[in-house]
């Protein structure tokens, strides 16, 4: 009966120390996963400050050429008027 009953407490510590591993391993893997979820989180921000100076580049760039186009339109328009003002007056 002894037997039996180290048998048993033999086995119960085994499985209790068993699941106190399990669940050290479970935290480890938990920590793992969120300090690589941290770093791709901070990849991912990166990637959108990068696309958001892009953005801020062409916003200026467009900017520059629609300034460009209203002042060839607005010489466009005074040569027009040029040209129609000879001509009504030959």
């Amino acid at each position: 009966m002894d037997g039996n009953l180290a048998g048993f407490v033999a086995l119960g510590a085994l499985v209790l120390g068993l699941f106190a591993w399990l669940r050290l391993d479970i935290k480890s893997l938990g920590d793992n996963l969120r300090a690589e979820m941290g770093r791709l989180e901070d990849r991912v921000n990166a990637r959108f400050d990068a696309v958001d100076a892009r953005f801020d580049r062409l916003e200026g760039r467009l900017a520059a050429v629609e300034h460009s186009q209203a002042k060839l339109e607005g010489l466009l328009e005074g040569l027009r008027e040029a040209i129609a003002g000879r001509a009504a007056a030959e």
